[in-house]
């Protein structure tokens, strides 16, 4: 197996350098907030995110199961596409089915 370019030099990795003994040098006060900082700032965007997601999800699900109510057969098939869009989308988000760029 070929190790690729970042796994050439374990030395310039983003973490910061390795000590003697395997573990990573101890950062600094500076370093360890931006570090933190960051990681925190995806975790509450990732959140927000989600929700969203799930939230327009469960909207066009309810859309669509509004539409399957009705007597005609054109919106009720639009009914159907949304739901199942909706329900897709809200699964997808919460990671419970993978999302369509697994597939390919």
């Amino acid at each position: 197996m070929v190790p690729s370019p970042a796994d050439d030099d374990s030395a310039d990795t983003s973490a910061g350098p390795q000590a003697t003994d395997g573990r990573v040098a101890q950062l600094s006060d500076e370093e360890l907030y931006a570090v933190v900082r960051v990681a925190a700032e995806d975790a509450v965007l990732g959140a927000f995110g989600t929700l969203m997601l799930v939230g327009i999800g469960v909207v066009l699900a309810s859309w669509g199961a509004a539409l399957l109510l009705s007597a005609t057969p054109l919106p009720a098939a639009i009914g159907v596409v949304l739901v199942l869009f909706g329900a897709y989308l809200a699964l997808s988000s919460l990671r419970m089915i993978p999302p369509v760029r697994e597939w390919v």
